[in-house]
């Protein structure tokens, strides 16, 4: 962890940006603020688990709730600290923490804590190993309280299958490639460094660590894949107020959010 740590130190401002880069990459930000919406309780207390530097929490602030916002990067936290000093002193207030720290030891926190707990962007793709998921999905539902809702976004293992095809075709020659075909591990010179989840997968750990599932999207929907054309679709204003709607109208749909580059799963802390 300490080498994903490393990696998102070193350019702190590319993963703030990401989410903003191009009305392609917007998707994932404008589906799931939709399903966040949809779901997240009226007010009340939520962790940011793996936050970065802090997109949702800032969006969660300005809309009325408290928020710690966790991340293992300093760089990310320090980059949080310093958007949030622009917001008014009521948005400030409503972020109650900035933490340093791994989502697989949540000790820093009370157990039925939050009213709800988001862990967005790919966090459990950076654990290479089951028992690390595993751990991470289980002390995320242990932080939340009975009932509360659950939100884990990861990238998406045919996403991947799909560009490698389009752009690292002599990856599939490579010896390695047998290996993500069976696990949905990309690994480096000594160790694996990425794991890519079917939607199934995300779903059957969820429920093996006290989630019970409410529904699974695919992030870029139907854009998946196809992001020059979706930028171009955003050039035009209501052209792309009408394809947003689209995608998020069928981003539930099994087959797209199967395809799609972040899989979001909602699901509810079944314990009382």
């Amino acid at each position: 962890m300490n080498q994903v740590a490393k990696a998102y130190d070193s350019n702190p401002q590319r993963e703030w940006e990401r989410l903003a880069r191009d009305p392609y990459h917007s998707l994932e930000f404008l589906v799931t603020r939709h399903y966040l919406q949809k779901h997240l309780p009226p007010s009340g207390k939520i962790l940011d688990a793996g936050g970065g530097a802090g997109r949702y929490s800032l969006e969660l602030c300005r809309a009325g709730y408290k928020v710690v916002l966790l991340d293992i990067s300093s760089g990310l936290i320090a980059l949080a600290r310093e958007k949030f000093e622009s917001e008014s002193e009521d948005v400030k207030k409503r972020l109650l923490e900035f933490a340093l720290g791994d989502i697989q030891d949540l000790s820093h926190f009370e157990t039925n804590q939050f009213d709800a707990v988001l862990c967005l962007g790919g966090p459990l793709t950076h654990l290479s190993d089951q028992v690390g998921r595993f751990k991470a999905m289980s002390e995320l539902v242990r932080v939340a309280k009975p009932k509360a809702v659950v939100f884990v976004s990861v990238m998406g293992y045919l996403a991947v299958l799909r560009t490698i095809a389009v752009k690292f075709s002599d990856d599939l020659v490579d010896s390695s490639f047998q290996t993500f075909i069976e696990k949905g591990d990309i690994t480096g010179n000594t160790a694996t460094l990425w794991h890519f989840f079917r939607a199934d997968e995300l779903s059957r750990l969820a429920e093996s660590c006290g989630l019970e599932t409410i529904e699974i999207a695919g992030c870029e929907g139907l854009s998946a894949g196809c992001a020059e054309a979706t930028n171009l679709l955003g050039q035009n204003e209501a052209k792309w107020k009408r394809w947003v709607e689209v995608v998020i109208q069928t981003s539930a749909e099994p087959s797209v959010a199967d395809l799609a580059e972040h899989i979001l799963y909602v699901g509810r802390v079944a314990k009382t």
